[in-house]
């Protein structure tokens, strides 16, 4: 499936909560199948990990992200950033940075184009490993590094301080109950102050209705994605919205 285009990125924007306007794209894999149909990741993410591909899904989602944001290029469709997410096994890959580097060059993409999306509990005390070095290289190539599903994990304040990440993302579990739940909603003012602090971007996720919108927006949360503003769908789908702004 990897290798015969099956697995491909489908895209959900992430938009700014003060201009309303796209930032830039999350790539999420989706497998449609020849004969099953559509396969959601919870059924098949397991397996690929068991089979030990992971890094092979990064490098399809990765092809495929950059070829998307070269189509939107062409057509002068304004796409920022694509966020792609890498699993600890790809971190953890002493060529991780050639190998991104190689991929921007090819493609003719600058750095700053890609996000790299790593999850909380990949990064929850690294000491100076090769994830934490993988990361500082990526900043330092002009990438930007998004810390996926905050809240979730183990990390330390000081891991925030050290590692230079762009962005945390505040996971759906605190943004689900945020209009009604007064607990959640501390929660993530909390989040969101500290990460203003330390000079970081905030995203929300699993933003489903105006109220939650509308909350994010009191506490100053500056972008958000979810079913609120649109399903990941395969990027052709946004080529018309995006061109007429």
């Amino acid at each position: 499936a990897l290798e015969n285009g099956q697995i491909t990125p489908w895209f959900q924007p992430q938009i700014s909560t003060n201009t309303g306007k796209v930032t830039g794209f999350e790539a999420l894999a989706r497998w449609q199948h020849p004969t099953r149909g559509m396969i959601p990741p919870v059924e098949f993410l397991p397996a690929v990990e068991q089979a030990g591909l992971l890094e092979r899904l990064a490098e399809v989602m990765m092809y495929h992200s950059f070829t998307a944001l070269k189509a939107w290029d062409a057509s002068n469709v304004e796409v920022p950033q694509v966020g792609v997410n890498f699993s600890g096994a790809e971190l953890n890959n002493p060529r991780l940075l050639d190998k991104i580097a190689w991929e921007l060059d090819r493609f003719e993409l600058a750095p700053h184009r890609l996000s790299v999306e790593v999850l909380e509990t990949v990064v929850a005390g690294a000491a100076d490993d090769q994830v934490t070095l993988n990361i500082n290289g990526l900043v330092d190539m002009g990438c930007h590094v998004d810390l996926d599903d905050f809240g979730t994990g183990f990390s330390s304040l000081s891991m925030l301080r050290r590692l230079p990440v762009d962005v945390l993302k505040i996971d759906r579990s605190f943004v689900a109950g945020l209009a009604t739940d007064a607990a959640a909603a501390t929660i993530v003012a909390a989040i969101i102050d500290l990460a203003h602090a330390l000079g970081r971007i905030v995203i929300a996720e699993g933003v489903e209705s105006e109220d939650q919108l509308r909350v994010l927006r009191e506490l100053e949360c500056d972008q958000a994605l979810g079913f609120y503003f649109s399903e990941p769908l395969e990027s052709s789908a946004f080529d018309a919205v995006l061109t007429d702004g």
